[in-house]
């Protein structure tokens, strides 16, 4: 298997739980998972947003921490370490849900 065969179900995972965890009324979100590792503490700070400049707080779930550390340690199998993982999903015209994931390395 590929990095990306193995990496589209997770992001995914990722794209469905960031709609669920979001108020009904955005129409998109994005996601940005930070990654560092200071001293042997490897640590993942989730900021959830609104491009449409919403104010609402939402929380990352526990299943949204379990499937970015899955998708970390993916990458990490295949030496492709990222810094910061960005997820967004956008409500289409036909009231489907479109994602886009972006890494910086």
């Amino acid at each position: 298997m590929t990095l990306q065969a193995e990496e589209t179900s997770i992001d995914q995972e990722i794209a469905n739980e960031l709609i669920e965890l979001t108020p009904d009324w955005w129409d998109s979100a994005v996601l940005e998972v930070t990654y560092s590792s200071e001293q042997g503490v490897e640590t993942y700070s989730h900021e959830i947003s609104s491009p449409e400049k919403h104010k609402d707080v939402v929380f990352p779930s526990e299943m949204l921490f379990d499937a970015t550390h899955r998708l970390s340690m993916l990458f990490q199998r295949y030496g492709r370490r990222w810094h910061k993982a960005i997820f967004e999903v956008q409500l289409q015209e036909d009231r489907s849900w479109k994602y886009t994931v972006r890494f910086e390395y």
